[in-house]
């Protein structure tokens, strides 16, 4: 089932989290004003799904189930699904400034297949119970709480320019039968990951 912004923002209202924002605890995480943005942000994946104009991007049939779900939800097939899914991120980030809800797409996508592979190799049933969860999450047009993490560094300098090369996965040294890759990858507090995201428009 689709779901409009609106509807979104109102099932916040049905959680009781116990949030604290600036030292002060948040009553309802719907209502904060400091999550105003981030909220309205989720929002456009929600209600441009439901425009007819924007229906090929930000919808996709689902084909372990046949059902029609957001883009953010889909379980890539082909590779026109991965070319939408992109697309649908940029069509978001030209409204919005950031397409948050992508990776709930990423993080569905990867469990997708390491389930299916533990399975194939273990004779466990983890891919079966995934698609239960799977559907459920389509059906009820959720968002996933999903974390991207990068060091990057300074952020305000390209990844050739770092103190540190090592806050970014580079070639560390090229030989005759390979490179040698260094780097991490790890949260970093200085900006939000979205904004550096490679298949962000607003991305510097």
């Amino acid at each position: 089932m689709l779901i409009s912004a609106e509807a979104y923002c109102e099932s916040l209202r049905a959680y009781s989290p116990r949030v604290f924002c600036n030292g002060r605890k948040v009553e309802s995480v719907a209502d904060e004003p400091a999550f105003a943005p981030g909220i309205a942000a989720i929002g456009v994946t929600y209600d441009f799904a439901l425009k007819d104009e924007h229906a090929q991007l930000m919808t996709a049939r689902q084909g372990t189930s046949g059902k029609t779900v957001n883009r953010m939800l889909h379980i890539c097939e082909t590779t026109t699904d991965l070319l939408y899914k992109l697309e649908a991120v940029r069509l978001v980030c030209r409204e919005s400034g950031c397409a948050q809800r992508y990776l709930s797409h990423d993080g569905l996508n990867a469990l997708f297949q390491a389930t299916k592979r533990a399975d194939a190799v273990h004779g466990t049933d983890y891919h079966q119970r995934f698609l239960a969860y799977l559907h459920e999450v389509q059906d009820r047009d959720l968002t996933l709480g999903i974390a991207m993490t990068d060091a990057k560094g300074d952020r305000s300098k390209r990844p050739g320019a770092q103190a540190n090369p090592d806050v970014y996965v580079h070639i560390k040294e090229r030989r005759k039968d390979g490179i040698v890759i260094r780097g991490r990858k790890r949260s970093s507090p200085r900006r939000p990951t979205c904004t550096s995201c490679w298949s962000c428009p607003v991305a510097p």
